[in-house]
Formats: structure tokens, sequence, C-alpha cells
């Protein structure tokens, strides 16, 4: 049967194969939450991270429906968005049609948290105070995938695949890419297909493993009894014990021993099939109760790598907080519930701390500015009469990326003296003391204007005030 797709010459099948004139394959889906499947899931939902490339085009372009490719997009669908931003699932389909859709959520959301400048850290762990202790992802010390020659005991072959090393507190283990999967987080049904297709093939190779772990044991042996005896003989004078001279008998007895001690043969399989490090084994792993990240741990998000920067005040000069950030209030408590509400920031979801906050309304204390309100609106429960919702400023810390690829949001305690800086450099509050307001004037005081006693009996401007008309406060 002749084949109905035409035939093209050679240039063009280069052209059409090529990374210039070619768009990427798009990568695997989120992985499925398997404690999700018997619950409610909105089919509209934004993925946990995008799969396909987002193409733009400008506007001129647009109005015509010209994104690019061997044919228009609809006018009637593309220029219903606010952003010219599509994502394409496939160029040419069986019908000859463009398969695309909306490209605006990603991208957006994208840009949303590149404004709140945010560093990406290793999972949070705490000190012995309990304070958590925040670690860079770029960190020389974290931000490695392979394994340092050092640590690795060279074959006969030339190649590196033993481990040479044992200690439980091994650095290597801190890395955030594997070879081998983390058996934690895979389901009956997984492992066994694991074993059959992974595992058991590499038996004779991890008999060659073990005899290349007790041939360098049998050499440190070796070594220490010649220096009780005489300390002046050079280490590299004594001969090394190799795996070839490790006989049938003293591997079966070395096998026998570690069968009786299941912590150092664990430790051993982790070792040879370069697992993500468990709980058990390595409890100092940002990754062991988790698993590793899918992606880099900053997901190409942010290359910040700490936020110890300053921000300036037009007035107030240098800010002690960074600025903080609008958010939505996504799901209230609903009462006395145990239930923590969800915060939506930058188009993630974030939780509240969990320590005594000003979230918690024991320690939230009045301002002029605010109203004298001691309560967060719309926290406790859902206020139907607020326009676009509840809203509250939040103090963002960190962020870091779990095994599933989600991004996680760490939020601080606010700080309200910042929250309503914020408020008045947008333009929703009046003056920081709310004494004045007459507001197109300001005649300010000769006080030092970093002393915050004065505040409140000056004239201190506002977004109109500070030259930036009329901005209003962008809902992230």
């Amino acid at each position: 049967m002749a084949s109905t797709q035409r035939a093209v010459s050679p240039g063009a099948a280069l052209l059409r194969s090529s990374r210039l004139f070619s768009m990427p394959a798009p990568i695997a889906p989120p992985p499925g939450d398997m404690s999700q499947a018997t619950k409610h899931k909105s089919e509209t939902a934004t993925a946990a991270f995008p799969t396909h490339l987002t193409v733009t085009t400008p506007s001129t372009s647009r109005l015509v429906g010209d994104w690019g490719f061997k044919r228009p997009l609809p006018l009637k669908t593309t220029t219903k968005s606010t952003f010219p931003l599509v994502r394409v699932k496939k160029v040419d389909s069986i019908e000859h049609v463009t398969d695309f859709q909306s490209a605006s959520d990603h991208t957006i959301t994208l840009e949303k948290f590149r404004e709140m400048n945010l560093s990406f850290s290793v999972p949070t762990s705490k000190d012995r105070q309990g304070n958590p202790t925040l670690i860079s992802v770029f960190e020389e010390s974290r931000d490695f995938t392979t394994p340092a020659p050092s640590k690795l005991l060279a074959t006969p072959n030339g190649s590196a695949s033993a481990w040479a090393t044992k200690d439980d507190g091994d650095p290597l283990s801190l890395r955030w890419k594997f070879r081998g999967p983390w058996l934690a987080g895979m389901t009956d049904g997984e492992f066994d297909r694991y074993i059959a297709k992974s595992v058991r093939a590499r038996r004779s190779e991890f008999r060659q493993f073990l005899r290349e772990r007790l041939a360098a044991e049998k050499t440190a042996d070796r070594n220490s009894s010649v220096s009780e005896q005489d300390a002046s003989t050079p280490t590299n004078a004594i001969p090394s014990v190799t795996a070839d001279e490790i006989t049938e008998e003293e591997l079966l007895e070395y096998t026998r021993r570690l069968r009786g001690d299941r912590h150092e043969l664990f430790n051993l399989v982790s070792r040879f099939l370069d697992l993500a490090p468990s709980y058990d084994l390595y409890r100092d792993s940002p990754y062991a109760s988790e698993g590793p990240p899918i992606t880099h741990p900053s997901a190409g998000l942010s290359y910040l790598r700490t936020q110890a920067f300053m921000e300036n005040h037009p007035i107030y000069g240098p800010q002690k907080s960074h600025a903080s950030v609008k958010a939505r209030i996504v799901t209230p408590r609903f009462g006395i519930t145990n239930q923590n509400p969800k915060i939506g920031v930058g188009g993630f979801i974030a939780n509240i701390p969990s320590h005594e906050t000003t979230f918690s309304n024991k320690r939230r204390h009045a301002l002029s500015a605010v109203g004298n309100n001691n309560s967060i609106t719309g926290l406790n429960d859902f206020d139907p009469s607020l326009s676009g919702g509840a809203k509250v400023y939040v103090q963002v810390q960190t962020a870091n990326v779990d095994a599933t690829g989600k991004i996680q949001i760490r939020l601080l305690d606010n700080d309200l003296e910042t929250d309503v800086v914020q408020k008045e450099l947008v333009g929703e509050c009046d003056t920081f003391g709310g004494a004045v307001k007459e507001a197109a004037q300001p005649k300010l005081r000769s006080q030092p204007t970093g002393d915050r006693r004065y505040m409140g009996k000056r004239t201190s401007g506002s977004a109109s005030n500070y030259g930036l008309g009329n901005l209003g406060g962008r809902d992230l």
C-alpha cells in the first residue's frame, strides 16, 4: 500500500529534525499520588510543573493568527486571553490541525515567583534548639550528582564502581540525584519489577563488588598490623590485597557475616545499586524521609544563593525585612477545626507556620493603620462579602522542590509594621500613623527619617506622592 505521507527532500527532512526548526519533545507528566485516588480532583487544575514548551508571538502577528507554524491559529481562541502564550501538543495532527491550549497558567506563575526574589534551599532540618536550618541548594556540599573519585575503588577493568569507604555519615548521601530509585516510595508491583529487571541479572557483579570490599578491608587490616609492629614502614610499601586473591571460602564466610549484620548489608546493597537514601540508614540526608527531587533542587526557577540583601524604601530608607507579598486565603480554617488554612502565594499553595504566629491570633497586636483589628479577615471562616476573596500579606522565607516536583514555600511570622509599609507603598492604606488625611502636599518634619517615633507625627507619602501613579496592590 502506498504511503499517505508526502515525500520530502533530504534538506527539508534535515531542517524538520533540527533543533532550530523543531520543538523539543514534552517531558513526562507529574507522577500520580496514590493517596488522592479516591478524592475529588479538578480537571482544570494547574499541573505541578509544565511539560510542553511555551510559545509566544508579537501582538501584530497575533492579530492575523501568525504564531510561526505552518498554519495560522484561530483568532477566536487565541485573542481571548490577555497574554499571547500557548503550548502546542501536536503541530500537525491526523486531522491536519494544530493541537494547542493556553499556557498562561505556568508562564504567569513563573513571573510571579521571580518577583518574590526567593532562594531555594534543601528540605529543612532542625538544629538542637528546634530552629530550622536553611542550606542553599547551590552549596558545593549539596550541588553535585556524581561521587567523588576518591570515594570509589577502582575495579580491574579500570572503572570505578565499588565504594571504598564505610561511614554512615557519608556526604555522598547528600546528593540529589541517584541511579537507583527511592524504595520507600515504590509500590509492591514497582518493587517486584525493579528486582526482576534491574537486580537479579547483577548477581555476579555484586559478588565481585563484595570481593573488592573484602579486599579493601583486608588491606586496611594489614596496614594497621604492620604499622603497629613497625611505625617507620611507609604505607605504600605494604602490598595491597587484590580481589583475585579472595578465595571462595573467604567470600562465603564474609557473606555469612554480612547476613548477621543487616545494617551493614543494607548499606552495601544501597551503595552497590546507588539507591536513594532511606531514613533508616541516612538520617542526615535531606531526601531520606520524602525522597529526592525528580529535577534539580532549584527547578531552574531561581538562581539566588541567599536572600541576604536589603530593600530600600523611598522615604523610610533601608528596611529590616523584605517587602510583604499579597496572598490569597484559598481555604480558611472553618471554625475550631484542626485544619490549617491554605494560603495561595504567587500561584503556589503554602501552609501557615505551625508554631505560634500572627496567624494564630494570639500575637497579633493592633496598629492604628489597620483599624485595631486583632484578627485576619477571612482566615477562620469564609466571608462572601469580600470582593475577590480574602487577602493577607505574608512574609516568604524560602522554597524547595519535593519528590513529586511540587514547589513548597515556607512562610515566616508576619511583621505588621512591614505589612503597613507595603500597603502604604501600593496605596491600600493612608499614612503610616493614620492621622493625616491630606496626602496631596506632604510636609516632612526635620526629624531623622530613620526614627520610627516620628512616623505618626509627620505626613508620609502614598503611591501617588511617590510618583508611582495609581498602582494598586497586585494580587499574586
